[in-house]
């Protein structure tokens, strides 16, 4: 811009943002119509004269989240900050997701959920009664033991919030015998619910952590002796229950075989699809995630973001 234009520039925003006048008060002094004033403080945020900070440790940081979107070529990113305990950031990502469903317009009426501890705490931070008539899918089997009800928090408590119906699976999210896979998958109650969540407004998942404290060893669908197997044939995550390595191929056919859960395939169809969580664990699941196309938009901390950028490195070089 030229010298007049910056100065113009300069005095709207020393007494907008000094001074607190109103732009109308602003365009009587400058001798303008107030929506010059409107574009003159516009063009003082794009020039960098004026640069907004927000400075409190739940803020996002969107540097980040500019350099994610960039990387993966999604457009709907949101890091928040990491905060002092795995609790206290956990809870700021579960609150910002729940932020971003009730934000949705026009609101979600259905959500295609993958049960598990992030999404109880999702499910947890809802606001009541933030819709109504909300239909909520389980994406793919329950537990078989386990000490809490997650099923039913993820499920049932989203959908009480937003005075809707949750659709469970009667169906465990591994069985024995591949044969009666195949009849569960059959079963119209487990047909409707698996081919509705995909084709809900927003789906909603965690990818899971590959540890001897995962959902699926806690619940005993897998040993933890299993589970270190299948991290020594290359397997990185689980996805929807689908265990896959870092191309998001299934490392056993077999298991393959004997899992109730919707397919990666028809989760990439989803009209929007949201990948969540925090800390570094989770950088590489969710980078596996966006890079197989099963989410298309993202919410994690800081030190998640961070370890997701070097991820993304490794896996380029």
């Amino acid at each position: 811009m030229d010298d007049d234009r910056e100065m113009a520039v300069l005095r709207a925003a020393q007494l907008y943002y000094y001074e607190n006048m109103t732009q109308d008060s602003i365009a009587d002094r400058l001798g303008c119509t107030r929506w010059t004033v409107g574009r003159l403080l516009e063009e003082a945020r794009q020039s960098g004269i004026v640069r907004i900070t927000i400075n409190h440790p739940r803020a996002r940081v969107r540097h980040l989240e500019k350099e994610l979107a960039e990387r993966f070529g999604i457009s709907e990113v949101f890091v928040v900050r990491s905060q002092d305990s795995e609790a206290a950031t956990s809870a700021l990502v579960a609150a910002t997701t729940a932020d971003y469903i009730t934000a949705q317009r026009p609101l979600p009426q259905s959500l295609g959920i993958a049960w598990g501890r992030s999404l109880t705490a999702v499910a947890r931070a809802m606001p009541e009664e933030w819709t109504s008539g909300l239909e909520v899918y389980q994406m793919y089997g329950g537990l078989v033991r386990s000490n809490d009800d997650e099923v039913a928090d993820s499920i049932g408590l989203m959908a009480r919030r937003g005075q809707g119906v949750g659709h469970m699976l009667p169906a465990p999210a591994i069985v024995t015998d591949p044969e009666l896979s195949v009849r569960l998958l059959r079963e119209p109650s487990v047909a409707a619910t698996l081919d509705a969540g995909p084709r809900a407004d927003l789906v909603v998942f965690s990818p899971g952590i590959l540890e001897p404290g995962s959902v699926l060893v806690r619940s005993g669908f897998l040993t933890a002796e299993g589970m270190q197997r299948m991290r020594e044939l290359g397997a990185v995550t689980d996805l929807f229950s689908h265990v896959v390595d870092v191309d998001g191929n299934a490392i056993s056919p077999e298991l393959e075989k004997r899992t109730i859960a919707v397919s990666l395939d028809a989760v990439r169809t989803s009209k929007r699809s949201l990948a969540i969580g925090w800390g570094e664990a989770k950088a590489l699941p969710l980078v596996v995630s966006l890079r197989i196309g099963i989410a298309n938009a993202l919410i994690v901390d800081e030190k998640g973001a961070l370890a997701m950028l070097r991820e993304a490195d490794r896996l380029r070089d």
